[in-house]
C-alpha cells in the first residue's frame, strides 16, 4: 500500500509549477486584456500588474517560510493558516478559500461556453458553425464540461496531473503565440471596428502609453467611465491563483521544497507572459481597435485554432483545479472536526485516498454557481483570495515577531516586514476592488471565526498566538505599576484543600475578582525532606487534579501548589510565591476555622465524582495553626478575608441576565430595597485606631486607619458591578447608633461618604436603645428573658463581675474590676461638632486579642517598615502595609502632625507592644468619616477635628466632675494623660463603648441577625489577631470563639482586614 502512494506522489514541476503556472494564466487573458490595455494604456497595465504581481509575490515569500518550517499536509492554505495562528483562523480562512475556489471553478466553467461558441457557434461561429447556442444551450455546455471535469478528479491525483501536463503545453504555446504574432501578421483595417491593427509601430506605443478611461467600451460592465479599482479587480483576479500548488500539498512528494520552489517559477514565467501580452497589443493594436474589440487578441492572431486552445486549456485546468483543490480542502477541515456537520467528507477511497465525498459536493455546489451573474461571481473570487493572502501574510508576520525558537524556516528571503507589507496590501485591494464584496467576505469570515471559536474542540496545535501572548505578556509584566490607587483592583489568593467543602467559595471569589487576579492556592504536608521525591507523583496528581476542577468550574484562575513540612510554612510560600511581577494577590482569602475534623464533617457539591476525591487530604488543622496563618498573612502585608458559611451560600448563576450599568438609579436601588423578594448584600464597615504611647506608657495620639472601612466598601461595589449579582442584588450599607437623635445625621453622612466614592447602595442605620435585645441585657441591665445572653457569656469573668456589681453594687470590688477593665477597654474616639457615640459599625472588631487596641511605644516607630521606599518601590502596593495614604496619627494635642511623622502602621513584631491585661479588648472605633469635601481618601485624617471631651463620649463617669477624669483629660488633649487611669465605676453609665470585645461581638451579632438573616452574603470588618497569639492555646481559641459569637446564626460572612488604600476620589 506505501508504495503504491508514494508512487503517485507528485514532484516539483507537475505538483506545483504546472498547476500554479495554469492557475495563474487566466482565461480573462484571452478576454479582457485587450480591454485593459485599451483603458489604462501600456504604463498603466504594467502598474496593474506589477501591484498584483506586489502581493502575489510577498504572499508566496510567506507561504515558502510557513511551509518550510515543517511538514506540510492536506489542505494547503488552510493547513498552513490552522496549525499557524489555530483553528478558529485556519478553520475561517479555510471556508472562505473553499467557497472562492468553487467560485473560481464555477466563473472558468461559464467562461468556458464564450470561445466554444465563437469557434463553433451556428450563428457566430469562426471555424464551424455547429452548435446550438440560443437558450440554455450554454447552460449545457457547461454542465457537461463540470461533469467531465469531477470525473477526472474521481480518478485521483495521477490522472489529475497527466491532464494538467497537457494542457500547459497547450497554453504555454497559445500564449507565447500571441506577442509572437505581432512579429509575424502584417498590418490590416477592421471594417466591423473602423479601426486599424498597424503591428509593431511607435506610433502606436504613444498613442496607447498612457491611460485613457472612457464610457461604454467593449468588455466594460460599468454604467459610467472606467476606474482604476475596477481595471484592477479584473487584473487581480487574472493573477490570483498562485495558492493551486500550495493546495496539492497532500500530494506532493516534498511539500516543504516544492511549495517554495514551484510557486516562485510559476510566478516568474506568468508575470514575463503577462508583460509580453501587454507590450505586444499596446505596440500593435491601435486604441480604437482596443476599445472596440473585446476579443482582439483572436482576431489578431496567427491561428484563431491556437487561441481557441489556449482559452480551453486555461478554461478546463481551473475547473479541474477549483474542484479537486476545493475537494481537498473540504477534507482537511472535515478531518480536523472544528466546523459542525462536515465530518461527513472526511472520508477517503481507494489507493490514492480520493475524498469522493468532498468531490462530490463541490460539484453541486460548482453547478449552483453557474446560475450566478460572470461579473458577480469574479468580485467574489478576487476577495476571497485576497482575504486567503492577507491571512497567510499575517500567519507569517506573528510566527516572525513571536521570535520562537522553534520558527526557523529553510526558507530565508522573507522578514517580519514584507509579510506585514503584504498583509496591508491585501487589506488595501480588497476595499479597492470592492469594498461591498470586501465587507460580505469579512463578515462570512467573521460568522465562522465566531461559530469554530463556540463549538470547536480545542486543539494541540501550538498556534503562534500563545508565543505573541507570551511575548506581550513577558514584556508588559516587566513594566506593569499597580502603586496608583486608581489601578486597583481585587487580586484574590484562595487557600483551598478539599473543593467539595469549598465549591461556592470559589464561584463567589470568581465573581469577586471582577477581572483580576484569582489563583487557588493549595499545600501539600511532607513531613521530612528526604520524603519529597516519594511525595513528588501525589503532587503531580493533584496539580492535574486542580487543573480539571478549574475547568469543571468555569472559572478563570491560576493554581499554586507548594509542598511544605507544615501547613503554616506552606502558605507562607504559596503566598510569597503567587503571582508575577505586578500581578500578585492583594487579598488572601481562608475558610472558617471547624472545629471537628474533615472527616467528620464534610459537604458535598452535586457532583458523583470530582477529580480531587482521590488525592490525599491534608491532616486537620489546630485553632493555633489557623491563628498563625491569620497572623503571617498580616505580617506579610497582605489583606486578609475569613469566609464562613460558603458551603450553604445561594450564589446567582453566570448567566444572569444582563442588566445596564446605568439602569438602576439610585432611587430604583431604594425601590428594591423594599422589596420582600429582594435580595442583598449587606456591607458592615468599622474603622479601627491604635493608641500611641511614650516611653512613660503616657497616651501621646491615636493612629487612624481606614484600609478595612473602605476596602468592605470597595469589595460591595465590586461584588454589585458583576452582571449576574446586579441584576439580582441590592447593595445596603449597614450601620447603628446608641441614640435614636442620631440616626438620620449618621445616614447623611454615610450617604455623603458613597457619594464621594461613586458608589451606589441603600443606607440603613438602626438604633441599639430602641432595637437590640442584647443591648438592653448587657448595658441597661434588663432581663434576660430568653436566656440568650446567659448562654451566651456565662463562663466570662467580666459579665459575672458586671452582675454581681448590678446585684451588689456596694459589696462589688470596684478597684479591682476596674484594674481589670482598665486593660482592655479603650474609648470610642468622637469628634467636635460632629456627634456623640454615632458610629459606623457594619462589623464588631475587638474579639480575644485581635481586639486588643495596640498600644505604641514612640521610640519604636522608627522600626515600622517603609514598604515604599528604595528596591521595594516597583512592588505592587496592594500587598503592602498603609502608607501615609492610608493611615495617619492624630496627636494628642489635637494638632495635625506632618506627613513625615505619620509613617505606616504595621503589625510587627518589632513595634507591636502586646498588653498583658488580658483576651477581651475592645477596640477604639473611629466612625465618623468626617467631611465629604475632600479630594483624597487620606484628606479624611487630614480633615479630622480633635476628640470631644464632652461626658457623653466618656465610659465612666467620676462621682466628682468631668474635670477630674483622666480620660476626659486625654479626650480633651492632655499630652500627658495616662491610659492606664481608670476612674471609679458608675454602672448606670455603661453603654456600648465600654463594651468588651466578646460583649461587643454579641450586640452586633444581635443586629446582623435581626436586619440580614436573609441576606445572601455580608461583607464586615475582621479583628486581627495580636502578634503570637498562635503560641497560646487558649489564646487562639478564645479568638475562635469571638469570631463565632460575632458570625453566629448569620448568612454567608466575610470578614475583611486591609492594609492598603483602595479607593480614592481623586482623578
Amino acid at each position: 500500500m506505501t508504495s503504491v502512494i508514494n508512487n503517485t506522489k507528485l514532484n516539483t514541476f507537475e505538483g506545483v509549477f504546472i498547476p500554479t503556472t495554469l492557475n495563474v494564466l487566466s482565461i480573462l487573458i484571452y478576454l479582457r486584456f485587450g480591454f485593459i490595455v485599451g483603458q489604462a494604456g501600456i504604463l498603466g497595465s504594467l502598474s496593474l500588474l506589477a501591484i498584483a504581481y506586489c502581493i502575489n509575490l510577498l504572499t508566496t515569500l510567506s507561504v515558502s517560510a510557513i511551509a518550510t518550517n515543517g511538514n506540510v499536509k492536506g489542505g494547503g492554505a488552510y493547513y498552513m493558516i490552522s496549525r499557524s495562528l489555530g483553528p478558529e483562523f485556519g478553520g475561517s480562512i479555510g471556508l472562505v478559500f473553499y467557497l472562492g475556489q468553487v467560485l473560481n471553478a464555477g466563473l472558468n466553467v461559464a467562461g468556458f461556453s464564450d470561445p466554444l461558441l465563437a469557434n463553433f457557434g451556428i450563428n457566430r461561429g469562426k471555424i464551424a458553425q455547429i452548435l446550438p447556442d440560443s437558450g440554455s444551450w450554454p447552460f449545457v455546455y457547461q454542465s457537461i464540461l463540470l461533469v467531465m471535469c469531477t470525473l477526472i478528479c474521481f480518478s485521483g491525483p495521477g490522472l489529475f496531473a497527466r491532464s494538467s501536463k497537457l494542457l500547459f503545453y497547450v497554453l504555454l504555446i497559445a500564449t507565447v503565440a500571441i506577442p509572437a504574432s505581432v512579429f509575424i501578421v502584417d498590418p490590416f483595417f477592421f471594417n466591423e471596428f473602423d479601426a486599424w491593427y498597424t503591428g509593431p509601430s511607435l506610433s502606436t506605443v504613444y498613442e496607447n502609453m498612457w491611460p485613457e478611461f472612457t464610457k461604454g467600451a467593449a468588455g466594460s460592465v460599468l454604467d459610467e467611465r472606467e476606474n482604476f479599482r475596477d481595471l484592477f479587480g479584473i487584473c487581480f483576479s487574472a493573477t490570483a491563483g498562485i495558492l493551486a500548488g500550495a493546495s496539492m500539498s497532500g500530494d506532493l512528494e516534498r511539500p516543504s521544497k516544492s511549495i517554495p520552489k514551484g510557486t516562485l517559477n510559476g510566478l516568474l514565467l506568468t508575470f514575463v507572459l503577462y508583460s509580453l501580452v501587454i507590450l505586444s497589443l499596446g505596440s500593435s493594436a491601435s486604441r480604437k481597435l482596443l476599445w472596440s474589440d473585446v476579443e482582439v487578441i483572436r482576431d489578431v492572431s496567427l491561428s484563431s485554432a491556437v487561441v481557441m486552445l489556449g482559452e480551453f486549456s486555461t478554461c478546463i485546468f481551473s475547473a479541474l483545479m477549483g474542484i479537486f483543490g476545493a475537494a481537498t480542502l473540504l477534507q482537511a477541515i472535515s478531518t480536523d472536526k472544528i466546523i459542525p456537520f462536515v465530518n461527513i467528507f472526511s472520508d477517503c477511497s481507494g489507493d490514492q485516498n480520493v475524498p469522493k465525498k468532498a468531490i462530490l459536493f463541490t460539484f453541486i455546489l460548482t453547478q449552483l454557481t453557474l446560475f450566478l451573474p460572470v461579473n458577480q461571481i469574479a468580485g467574489y473570487v478576487t476577495m476571497t483570495f485576497l482575504m486567503t493572502f492577507a491571512v497567510l501574510n499575517f500567519a507569517c508576520f506573528c510566527l516572525k515577531i513571536a521570535s520562537a525558537p522553534n520558527f526557523r524556516p529553510s526558507f530565508r528571503y522573507f522578514n517580519n516586514k514584507t509579510a506585514f507589507l503584504g498583509f496591508l496590501l491585501c487589506i488595501a485591494a480588497m476595499f479597492v476592488a470592492d469594498i461591498y464584496a470586501a465587507l460580505t467576505i469579512l463578515i462570512i469570515e467573521l460568522i465562522a471565526f465566531v461559530v469554530i471559536h463556540s463549538y470547536a474542540p480545542a486543539k494541540p496545535w501550538g498556534d503562534v498566538s500563545q508565543s505573541i501572548i507570551y511575548h506581550q505578556v513577558r514584556k508588559y509584566l516587566l513594566i506593569m505599576n499597580q502603586n496608583h490607587v486608581k489601578n486597583w483592583r481585587p487580586q484574590i489568593l484562595l487557600l483551598v484543600d478539599d473543593p467539595r467543602s469549598c465549591w461556592k467559595l470559589i464561584g463567589f471569589c470568581n465573581f469577586l475578582k471582577k477581572g483580576g487576579l484569582f489563583i487557588l492556592g493549595h499545600v501539600v504536608v511532607v513531613n521530612r525532606e528526604e520524603d519529597f521525591r516519594d511525595n513528588f507523583p501525589e503532587i503531580s496528581k493533584q496539580r492535574a487534579a486542580w487543573e480539571k476542577i478549574k475547568e469543571l468550574h468555569h472559572i478563570k484562575a491560576f493554581f499554586q501548589i507548594c509542598a511544605s513540612p507544615s501547613i503554616n510554612w506552606g502558605v507562607r510560600n504559596v503566598f510569597l510565591g503567587s503571582g508575577l511581577g505586578g500581578m500578585r494577590p492583594n487579598i488572601t482569602v481562608i475558610g472558617f476555622y471547624d472545629e471537628k475534623e474533615s472527616g467528620q464533617h464534610r459537604e458535598f457539591v452535586d457532583i458523583d465524582r470530582l477529580p480531587t476525591d482521590a488525592c490525599r487530604k491534608e491532616r486537620h488543622l489546630s485553632s493555633n495553626q489557623w491563628v498563625q496563618i491569620i497572623e503571617d498573612l498580616i505580617t506579610m502585608g497582605s489583606n486578609v478575608c475569613v469566609a464562613k458559611g460558603f458551603m450553604d451560600a445561594e450564589l446567582p448563576p453566570q448567566s444572569s441576565r444582563f442588566v445596564w450599568p446605568w439602569s438602576l438609579t439610585p432611587s430604583d436601588i431604594e425601590s428594591l430595597s423594599l422589596d420582600e423578594n429582594s435580595r442583598y448584600v449587606d456591607l458592615y464597615p468599622i474603622q479601627m485606631s491604635a493608641h500611641l504611647m511614650d516611653s512613660r506608657g503616657n497616651l501621646n495620639g491615636i493612629s487612624i486607619n481606614l484600609d478595612t472601612y473602605t476596602l468592605i466598601l470597595q469589595l460591595g461595589s465590586v461584588l454589585q458591578s458583576v452582571h449576574a449579582w446586579k441584576s439580582t442584588h441590592v447593595l445596603r450599607v449597614i450601620a447603628f447608633v446608641e441614640l435614636k437623635s442620631e440616626v438620620a445625621r449618621e445616614k447623611s453622612r454615610i450617604e455623603e461618604l458613597l457619594e464621594s466614592l461613586r458608589i451606589h447602595a441603600t443606607v440603613v442605620v438602626t438604633c441599639l436603645e430602641e432595637n437590640n435585645k442584647v443591648y438592653d441585657v448587657i448595658v441597661k441591665g434588663e432581663e434576660d428573658t430568653d436566656g440568650f445572653v446567659e448562654s451566651s457569656l456565662k463562663s466570662w469573668e467580666w459579665w459575672t463581675q458586671l452582675k454581681g456589681m448590678r446585684q451588689n453594687p456596694h459589696r462589688h470590688d470596684h478597684r479591682r474590676f476596674n484594674d481589670n477593665m482598665s486593660s482592655r477597654t479603650y474609648v470610642l474616639p468622637q469628634i467636635i461638632g460632629k456627634r456623640k457615640r454615632a458610629f459606623s459599625f457594619l462589623q464588631s472588631m475587638g474579639v480575644s486579642h485581635s481586639m486588643q487596641t495596640t498600644r505604641w511605644m514612640e521610640s519604636e516607630l522608627s522600626h515600622v517598615t517603609d514598604y515604599d521606599s528604595g528596591d521595594e518601590s516597583s512592588e505592587d502596593s496592594s500587598n503592602s502595609p498603609s502608607n501615609n495614604t492610608t493611615s495617619d496619627i492624630m496627636p494628642s494635642n489635637g494638632d495635625e502632625i506632618s506627613g513625615d511623622s505619620s509613617d505606616s502602621i504595621r503589625h510587627n513584631s518589632s513595634v507591636l507592644h502586646r498588653d498583658n491585661g488580658g483576651p477581651d479588648v475592645a477596640p477604639n472605633f473611629r466612625d465618623d468619616l468626617v467631611n465629604v469635601s475632600i479630594s483624597s481618601i487620606s484628606d479624611l485624617v487630614d480633615n479630622a477635628q480633635p476628640f470631644d471631651s464632652s461626658p457623653d463620649s466618656s465610659l465612666y463617669h467620676n462621682s466628682n466632675d468631668d474635670s477630674h477624669r483622666s480620660y476626659p483629660n486625654y479626650m480633651s488633649g492632655s499630652s500627658h494623660a495616662n491610659f492606664d487611669s481608670i476612674p471609679e465605676i458608675n454602672s448606670d453609665a455603661l453603654n456600648f463603648n465600654c463594651l468588651p470585645a466578646k460583649a461587643q461581638h454579641l450586640v452586633i451579632n444581635c443586629v446582623m441577625r435581626e436586619i440580614s438573616s436573609k441576606s445572601t452574603v455580608i461583607f464586615t470588618t475582621l479583628p486581627a489577631p495580636a502578634l503570637n497569639t498562635h503560641c497560646n492555646d487558649a489564646s487562639s481559641q478564645d479568638y475562635y470563639e469571638s469570631l463565632k459569637i460575632l458570625s453566629a446564626d448569620l448568612p454567608p460572612m466575610a470578614m475583611i482586614h486591609a492594609q492598603s488604600m483602595t479607593v480614592t476620589t481623586d482623578l
